[in-house]
């Protein structure tokens, strides 16, 4: 074979050859990008069928759905036809490991060996399942593919407090170790409880409790424990801003939070007038 035929063939091969990431196979892009398959959705919506822009915008409309149930997916199978990325998925369902200090997935609780409830819920939490179409442009260039799915996904490395909801935004970002001292507004003393004091301050006093629901997915998991919230209760005896400093997950901290806001106090007082102050709160969770 001559010398020009061998240059040609060599840079045919080279503009043929595609990295292997990008091969025009989804599932070898998210393998690539997302090892472990389990990708988290950067707005949160309910429902089984997904259909998306490539910025995440919805396409078709779907219910919001909630940090715990609808936020993270494990990819099954994912393909790509014409301009549309398809990812077949199974919903996590997120619980919070107190000891390893973050949000894991439910299906991961069941034990080995399982009795016959455990396998009710396994079987349960395995038929949580999603598909999520996403459009491209017109002939799309393997290579934009990642680009879309960072936009759609939460990319690799990228914190998680980026795109929790607000509520947990303290809590992640102690926990990434991007946490400074919370300055409260002007005019807000902080209390370690609601029956503590600070100086001169007298402590709110609580008149009004709601007690909280327990959310379906807690309830048939059993999942039980005590949510600490802190929250500021300002001058007229109202609850504001609601912070998650210790997670249960399973949407009990959603529970918790939609009682606590409807508590009512008798505002603290410092020097004779009514004052708002910071404070913290346990919700306890029971299965009886």
């Amino acid at each position: 074979m001559n010398r020009n035929r061998i240059v040609f063939l060599v840079g045919l091969l080279v503009c043929l050859w595609v990295p292997p990431a990008f091969a025009g196979n989804l599932d070898n892009v998210i393998a690539s990008e997302y090892p472990d398959k389990i990708l988290t959705m950067r707005h949160f919506y309910s429902g089984d069928r997904l259909h998306l822009y490539g910025d995440g915008a919805l396409v078709d409309d779907a219910p919001a759905g909630t940090w715990a149930s609808d936020a993270q997916i494990e990819v099954r199978d994912a393909s790509q036809t014409g301009s549309v990325l398809t990812i077949k998925a199974r919903r996590i369902y997120q619980v919070y490991d107190s000891k390893r200090n973050q949000f894991v997935d439910a299906l991961t609780l069941i034990p080995i060996n399982p009795d016959k409830r455990e396998r009710e819920v396994e079987k349960a939490l395995k038929k949580q399942q999603v598909e999520i179409r996403i459009e491209m442009p017109p002939n799309p260039d393997p290579k934009e593919i990642p680009e879309t799915l960072h936009a759609v996904f939460l990319a690799p490395d990228e914190p998680m407090g980026n795109i929790a909801p607000p509520y947990y935004r303290d809590f992640f970002a102690k926990r990434d170790g991007r946490s400074k001292a919370q300055e409260l507004p002007p005019g807000v003393f902080r209390l370690a409880s609601v029956g503590s004091k600070a100086g001169d301050i007298t402590p709110p006093h609580q008149t009004t409790r709601t007690d909280p629901e327990y959310s379906d997915m807690a309830r048939q998991l059993k999942w039980q424990g005590t949510a600490v919230l802190s929250l500021v209760v300002d001058a007229s005896g109202s609850v504001q801003n609601v912070q998650v400093t210790q997670p249960l997950g399973a949407g009990l901290d959603e529970k918790a939070i939609a009682a606590v806001s409807r508590w009512k106090f008798d505002p603290a007082m410092k020097d004779g007038k009514p004052v708002a102050v910071a404070i913290a709160v346990e919700v306890d969770f029971r299965i009886h």
